[in-house]
């Protein structure tokens, strides 16, 4: 080929590259879309159903809340005899509670601590818990006495009104 000569053309029967059609690479994408949803959906469709936190067991409700009125009951007229100090009564209080959370519902209340009622439990719950919890570990008893008939009203209106 001499300099600055042109290519001789191309015959008709040849042509150039050609690129795959668009559609292709859109399919490609929706069947790998697909794919990822199937696996999706079949994961959430025969995961194991969450079990609820706070489902009621066979429990003669009216008959625990007799019990446990009665034994709020015993603990204000021990305090209110001066044979059991405000301390120990928010202390009994809050056994008496936590045994009737424990006793109606799945909820570990005997041995969670404030953070974990908080974190599970019910807002009225939480309210009465928090009500007791200062008075339980305070070292002077003038905070235990300050809110004494405070909890006593709040643990009533629980075991009473929670079913």
């Amino acid at each position: 080929m001499l300099a600055g000569a042109e290519p001789a053309p191309m015959p008709d029967e040849f042509t150039g590259p050609v690129t795959y059609a668009d559609w292709w690479l859109w399919l490609a994408v929706v069947l790998l879309a697909l794919v990822v949803a199937y696996y999706l959906v079949s994961w959430w469709i025969t995961r194991p159903p969450r079990v609820p936190t706070i489902a009621r067991p066979d429990v003669d409700v009216p008959s625990a809340q007799a019990e446990h009125l009665g034994r709020i009951d015993r603990v204000v007229a021990q305090v209110r005899a001066g044979a059991l100090p405000p301390r120990d009564g928010h202390q009994q209080l809050s056994e008496v509670v936590r045994s009737y959370v424990a006793t109606v519902t799945t909820l570990p209340a005997r041995t969670m601590a404030l953070a974990d009622f908080r974190e599970r439990a019910p807002q009225e719950l939480v309210d009465t818990i928090e009500v007791m919890y200062p008075p339980e570990f305070a070292p002077d008893a003038t905070l235990a006495e300050d809110a004494f008939d405070t909890a006593v009203a709040q643990a009533r209106s629980l075991v009473g009104t929670w079913t």
